[in-house]
């Protein structure tokens, strides 16, 4: 609505006029206010608004150990990575909800050890004490068996006694 206006060549009866049309709609309808507002005029939501704002502290975060800390009003949440983790740009997901993306990268550095059922990296697999491979296992050292060692399901371990054995009995 446009604004209310009165000259001061007018008369009182065209001021009283002006004065009397006042409505809501003429500062909003306090009945349009959000549920968590109570007031009951419009200066009363403006106070209630006022005190509800100045009032925040800002907000608590807490990690899996229940260590907190406060992240006040004017404060910047800064997310950190290092070489072995990615964070992309907060963004606000299907609900409307701000959210941020933490994950590994793709090649992981540093670890002193690794606990998993399964480590895979596409072509070898470690599972239960086994390692599955569908290439060669390369390697230099000394490599020490407490079971059958076999190769084309041939008993490699047993295959030097056999031969001993076989060159003994003639």
């Amino acid at each position: 609505m446009a604004a209310r206006t009165v000259a001061q060549t007018d008369t009182l009866e065209t001021f009283r006029t002006e004065f009397n049309g006042l409505s809501s709609n003429d500062f909003g309808d306090v009945g349009t206010l959000d549920a968590g507002i109570s007031a009951t005029s419009i200066v009363g939501a403006v106070n209630e608004i006022y005190t509800t704002v100045t009032g925040l502290s800002g907000f608590t975060i807490t990690d899996s150990t229940s260590t907190t800390r406060e992240v006040g009003l004017g404060q910047t949440l800064v997310f950190l990575s290092d070489s072995n983790t990615t964070i992309t740009t907060g963004a606000a997901d299907s609900d409307g909800n701000d959210s941020v993306t933490v994950g590994l990268a793709s090649s992981i550095s540093g670890l002193t050890s690794v606990s998993a059922t399964t480590i895979t990296d596409g072509t070898a697999s470690l599972s239960s004490g086994s390692l599955t491979s569908a290439v060669n296992v390369t390697g230099s050292g000394t490599a020490n068996f407490t079971t059958d060692v076999q190769v084309n399901s041939v008993s490699v371990a047993t295959k030097p006694f056999a031969i001993a054995q076989a060159i003994a009995l003639g």
